[in-house]
C-alpha cells in the first residue's frame, strides 16, 4: 500500500510542475521587429502561467496562457533603430539581446528564390563586400507536412556579414540591401523557398479545395500515394540509373534522364499545401511589412491558371497575418531556345501575363521585370542583382512612397487597333520609353483577320506610347511584344535602363472552318467537342484535355456515326480541311475525344463505314466500307509495326505504330488513317504542347507519315478540331479481337 501512495504523490509532484515559457524559432538574439506596429509575441507556458514581454524602449505587454498551453499578445514596437532587448518573463525568464527596429520582409518561391549568393555574377566581390550588420538574415528549414503546423525549424536571425551571406537566398539579400541603402533602416530578411516547387504547395489546402484542377492534381497525387513503396522507388531508381548509364554510352542527341530517389508521394514537396503547413502557417501571425515572391517556373504547363493561383496564395497569406501584405512578383525572364518566329506559344509567356494582370489588378502587389536578364541554356540566371533592384525599386514606390526615380519598367495599359495599325500606351514607370542601344524597336508582331502573325515596326511616340505597324496586315486585331519562352533582342525600355513588359492585345475572330466548308454536315451532326489544335492544352500532369467547348454532358446518344473536322490555315492564308465519319468504336463519349489517362481511351483498331469529305492534299476521298484505322491513345509510341497493319513500315512512323505498354502520360496519338491507300487523314500529336503540336492532314514528309515529332502546329495560323457524332441507332460499338497464334489475316483487325 505504501508503495502506491509514494507513486500517487510522485505523479502529484510531477504535474504540478511548471513548464518553461517558451518561444519559436523566429523570436531569437539579432532579430528584427517590424518598426512602429503591434508585434505579436507568442509561444508556449504551463495552463494559466502569467507571461509577460517587456521592450527595453518601454513598451509592456502581459497576457495568461491558455489551457492548451498557447499564449499570445501584441507589443507596441519603436521606430527604426536599436539595438535593444526584448524580457519574456514566466515561471522563467528569456532576454533576447541586439534586437533592432526596422522592416521585415519574408520571401518566399522555388530555386531562383533560393539560389544563393554564392552563385551569382562576382559572388566573391558580393560577398566580401556584404558586410551591413543591420541586415538581419533567417532561413526556414526545408520540411513538409500534411497538416498545419505551429513551429518550424530554422536557422536563425544572425547579422549578415561576409562569413554568412554566400549562403543566403540572392534576390531577398540584394533586395534587401537596397532597402537598407535607400530607406536607411535596419532591414530584417526570412527565407522560405524550395527548388522545384508549385505555387500550390505554397497555399493553405483550405482555399483551393472547391477547385476542380486543384481536386483533380490531388486525386492524382493520393492515387500514387496508394501504390507507393520504397522498394517499387528503389527499383525505379535503379532503372533511371542504368537508362543514364545508357544515355552516357549513346550519341547524346536525346534529352539526358535525371535519376531520382522517388519519397512518399503525400510528403512530397509538391504536395498541395504542403510547403505551406510546414514552412509559412508556423510564420504567422509575425510581424512583417510584405513578401516577395520569385516562383512559376513550376507551374509554367498550366499557365492560365496561374493568375487564379496567385491571387488565391495572396488573399490565402494577407487573411492569415490579418493584414495588407505588401506582395511584390518576380515575372520570369528569358528562357531557353532563342526565339525564331514573331510569337511562340509556350509555358512562360502565360506565366509571365498572369504576373501581370495579378500587378494590375490585385491591389499592393507589383512586379519586377525581368526579361532582358535570362540566359538560354540555365533555368538559375546568375545576375540575381537585377531581380534585387527591380524588386526594391516597387517596394520603395508602392510601400515606402519614395518618388524621383524609374520604379518600374514599362507595362502597356490600353491598346487602339486601326487599320494596319496597333496604338499601345504605356505606364513608363518614372522614365520616358526609349530604344535601349538605339536603332529599331524589336520583338512586336502582329496579326490580321486572316490569322496571320509578322514582325512589324514599331517606333516610339511621346513619352508613352508606341505604334506598331506593318505593310502586310491589312486590319490589325491582335499584337504581341516579346512573346516566347526566350525573347531575342527585345530593347523596349525607360531612360533608366528598365525593360518593358511583354504583353499582348486583341483578339482573333473565331475560326468557323466547319459550317462554312460543310454546311450540310454542320447541320446533321452533333458537336460533342471543340477545340484550337495549334492551342491545345493538357493540365493535371498531362492527364486531362481542356477543351474550348465541352457538351458532351448534353449530348445523349445512341448515335449513328462518330466523325473528326480537322481544318488548318497556313501562314499565306490557304485552308485545307478533312472530315471523316465512322461507325461508332465506342460507345461513352469521353472515350471519342482527345486521348488522355482521364477519360481511359486507348484504340488500335479497324473502324468501318468510313465516309471522308476533304480538299487537303494527299487524303482520298469517298466512302471506305473497310481499310482504315484509328490509333488514339495518351501515352508514348514507337515506329514498330507491332500490330501488323498491312503496308505499315517498322522504323517509320505511319499508319502502324506500336503503342508503349506502360500506358500512362506520354507524348500521345490521335490519328485516322486510310491504310489501304497508305496515307493518314487527319493526326493530332503530343497534344498540350501548344505550338509544339503535331497536327497535318495526310501524310507528313521525311522521316514520318503521321507527323510525329514535326511540331507543325508553328506552321498555321489559324486551326479548328471538332469531335461529332451524328443521332440515331447505327451500328453498334465493336471491339475487334487480335487474330489467334499464327492466323494469317488479309486485313488488319486491331488489337
Amino acid at each position: 500500500m505504501k508503495r502506491y501512495v509514494g507513486l500517487l504523490a510522485l505523479a502529484l509532484t510531477l504535474g504540478s510542475v511548471r513548464a518553461d515559457v517558451r518561444l519559436p524559432g523566429l523570436f531569437s538574439d539579432n532579430m528584427v521587429l517590424q518598426r512602429e506596429t503591434s508585434a505579436t509575441f507568442w509561444g508556449w507556458a504551463s495552463p494559466g502561467e502569467k507571461i509577460s514581454v517587456t521592450g527595453s524602449w518601454g513598451a509592456k505587454a502581459a497576457c495568461t496562457a491558455e489551457a492548451d498551453g498557447t499564449w499570445r499578445l501584441k507589443l507596441k514596437t519603436p521606430a527604426a533603430g536599436g539595438p535593444l532587448t526584448v524580457t519574456i518573463k514566466g515561471n522563467n525568464v528569456i532576454v533576447l539581446k541586439n534586437v533592432l527596429a526596422g522592416e521585415v520582409w519574408l520571401c518566399s518561391g522555388q530555386s531562383n528564390m533560393g539560389m544563393t549568393v554564392s552563385g551569382v555574377t562576382n559572388a566573391p566581390e558580393e560577398i566580401a563586400a556584404a558586410n551591413y550588420p543591420q541586415i538581419r538574415l533567417l532561413s526556414v528549414n526545408l520540411t513538409t507536412a500534411n497538416e498545419p503546423q505551429t513551429e518550424c525549424k530554422v536557422r536563425g536571425w544572425e547579422a549578415c556579414a561576409p562569413t554568412n551571406v554566400g549562403s543566403f537566398t540572392a534576390s531577398g539579400y540584394f533586395f534587401g540591401r537596397k532597402l537598407h541603402k535607400d530607406l536607411k533602416v535596419p532591414i530584417g530578411l526570412i527565407n522560405s523557398s524550395w527548388g522545384g516547387t508549385c505555387i500550390e504547395a505554397w497555399t493553405s489546402w483550405d482555399v483551393q479545395k472547391d477547385d476542380p484542377a486543384m481536386q483533380e492534381l490531388k486525386k492524382n497525387w493520393d492515387k500514387r500515394d496508394e501504390t507507393y513503396t520504397p522498394e517499387k522507388a528503389k527499383l525505379q531508381f535503379e532503372a533511371e540509373k542504368q537508362a543514364l548509364a545508357e544515355w552516357n554510352k549513346g550519341d547524346k542527341k536525346t534529352k539526358a534522364p535525371r535519376p531520382r530517389l522517388q519519397g512518399q508521394p503525400r510528403k512530397d514537396q509538391n504536395y498541395p499545401a504542403n510547403l505551406f503547413n510546414a514552412m509559412i502557417n508556423p510564420l504567422v501571425p509575425f510581424a512583417m511589412r510584405g513578401a516577395i515572391w520569385y516562383q512559376g517556373e513550376g507551374n509554367s504547363g498550366r499557365g492560365k491558371e496561374y493568375r487564379v493561383q496567385m491571387e488565391r496564395l495572396i488573399v490565402n497569406w494577407r487573411t492569415l497575418w490579418g493584414i495588407d501584405l505588401a506582395f511584390y512578383m518576380v515575372q520570369l525572364p528569358n528562357f531557353m531556345a532563342p526565339q525564331k518566329s514573331p510569337v511562340e506559344d509556350g509555358g512562360w509567356p502565360l506565366i509571365r501575363e498572369s504576373f501581370a494582370k495579378t500587378a494590375k489588378e490585385v491591389p499592393n502587389t507589383g512586379m519586377a521585370i525581368t526579361i532582358d536578364v535570362g540566359e538560354d541554356n540555365d533555368i538559375h540566371p546568375k545576375n540575381k542583382q537585377a531581380v534585387g533592384d527591380r524588386l526594391a525599386r516597387v517596394a520603395l514606390h508602392k510601400t515606402y512612397g519614395l518618388k524621383g526615380f524609374a520604379w518600374s519598367g514599362p507595362v502597356a495599359e490600353s491598346c487602339q487597333f486601326s487599320g494596319d495599325k496597333a496604338t499601345v500606351r504605356f505606364d513608363n514607370g518614372g522614365a520616358p520609353l526609349t530604344v535601349k542601344g538605339g536603332g529599331s524597336l524589336i520583338g512586336f508582331a502582329l496579326t490580321g483577320l486572316d490569322g496571320n502573325t509578322v514582325a512589324a515596326d514599331a517606333v516610339i511616340e511621346g513619352t508613352d506610347t508606341v505604334v506598331i505597324s506593318s505593310p502586310k496586315v491589312k486590319q490589325a486585331v491582335v499584337v504581341h511584344y516579346a512573346w516566347a519562352n526566350n525573347p531575342v533582342g527585345v530593347n523596349l525600355f525607360n531612360g533608366e535602363g528598365l525593360p518593358a513588359s511583354p504583353f499582348r492585345f486583341g483578339e482573333m475572330p473565331k475560326y468557323a472552318a466547319f459550317a462554312r466548308c460543310l454546311p450540310e454536315e454542320a447541320k446533321a451532326y452533333t458537336e460533342v467537342y471543340s477545340f484550337d489544335p495549334l492551342a491545345g492544352k493538357m493540365t493535371d500532369g498531362n492527364t486531362r484535355f481542356v477543351y474550348d467547348e465541352d457538351r458532351s454532358a448534353q449530348v445523349k446518344g445512341p448515335f449513328k456515326k462518330v466523325a473528326y473536322f480537322l481544318a488548318l490555315q497556313d501562314q499565306a492564308g490557304q485552308e485545307s480541311y478533312a472530315f471523316v465519319a465512322m461507325d461508332p468504336f465506342a460507345d461513352d463519349l469521353t472515350k471519342i475525344g482527345v486521348p488522355c489517362v482521364a477519360s481511359g481511351a486507348k484504340f488500335q483498331q479497324n473502324i468501318s463505314g468510313v465516309v471522308v469529305k476533304t480538299n487537303a492534299k494527299g487524303v482520298q476521298p469517298g466512302d471506305f466500307a473497310d481499310g482504315c484505322n484509328i490509333e488514339f491513345w495518351p501515352s508514348n509510341y514507337g515506329p514498330q509495326n507491332t500490330a501488323k497493319v498491312p503496308g505499315a513500315e517498322d522504323g517509320l512512323y505511319d499508319f502502324g505504330d506500336g503503342v508503349d505498354a506502360k500506358g500512362g502520360a506520354g507524348y500521345g496519338s490521335m490519328q485516322v488513317h486510310n491504310w489501304k491507300e497508305k496515307h493518314s487523314i487527319i493526326c493530332f500529336n503530343r497534344f498540350g504542347a501548344g505550338r509544339g503540336n503535331d497536327v497535318g492532314l495526310g501524310n507528313s514528309e521525311g522521316k514520318t507519315r503521321d507527323w510525329t515529332f514535326t511540331s507543325s502546329a508553328q506552321n498555321y495560323s489559324r486551326g479548328e478540331f471538332k469531335v461529332l457524332v451524328l443521332p440515331g441507332v447505327g451500328a453498334a460499338p465493336r471491339s475487334v479481337p487480335p487474330p489467334a497464334a499464327g492466323q494469317k489475316t488479309e486485313a488488319y483487325q486491331g488489337f
